[in-house]
């Protein structure tokens, strides 16, 4: 199966992003700029939805809700299909699925990034952490990726953990596991270009138009 990047149909404020991954349909929308009627506009959500982002804090609340109003509407724009009509549904472990194609959504702050493709995919999004934050979380690398950040530090420390934390959860998205599988188990690395652990898993960069001060990588397992 193949799904075709049909993205002309997307709402105001989003923006298709490129990858290495040309089979991969890739958007990032900004809740807070362009995108922010998604924080308000929740008319394609399920009353089951609504509900659910109730259940959290106020902001928290309304940054999921918009992040589920994004991805309804670049399902419904790859798919061609009224976004609000789109089924989604939480397998065994919990990951949310369609019926007609895979895709991975990631939100950070203020950003919601979304991929979608014919074959299991995996996208994160990270906002740099502070450093002390990042020295700490770095012991939860695998012990070759550690013993590279520990020649770092301060803020290319904490720019390089999170570069290696973004290659490492849109891996795991791509297995379908999630945080389930030890982070430290696989090695990635945090040199310039990620190293795929598994043979039938691509793994990328995502740079091209994700802001400062955040990270983004995205991986295909086919």
């Amino acid at each position: 199966m193949t799904i075709p990047p049909n993205l002309s149909a997307l709402p105001p404020g989003f923006v298709v992003l490129r990858s290495a991954l040309d089979d991969v349909s890739l958007v990032l929308a900004d809740t807070a700029a362009d995108a922010a009627w998604a924080r308000t506009d929740h008319s394609v959500l399920t009353e089951q939805e609504i509900n659910y982002s109730l259940e959290f804090d106020p902001e928290l609340a309304t940054t999921w809700a918009a992040g589920r109003v994004v991805l309804r509407h670049v399902l419904g724009s790859v798919l061609d299909c009224d976004p609000g009509s789109i089924e989604i549904r939480l397998d065994i472990a919990g990951k949310p699925r369609v019926t007609d194609c895979e895709f991975s959504v990631t939100r950070a702050q203020r950003l919601v990034l979304v991929a979608v493709a014919a074959d299991p995919v995996g996208v994160d999004l990270e906002a740099i952490p502070e450093d002390s934050v990042a020295a700490e979380a770095a012991a939860l690398l695998h012990s070759r990726e550690r013993d590279e950040l520990a020649q770092l530090e301060g803020r290319e420390l904490a720019e390089s953990f999170v570069r290696v934390w973004a290659r490492k959860e849109a891996f795991l998205k791509a297995l379908s596991t999630g945080l389930a599988r030890d982070p430290g188990m696989d090695y990635i690395g945090a040199a310039g270009s990620p190293q795929s652990p598994h043979p039938d898993v691509d793994i990328v960069d995502v740079v091209n138009g994700i802001p400062a001060g955040y990270s983004a990588a995205l991986a295909v397992n086919r």
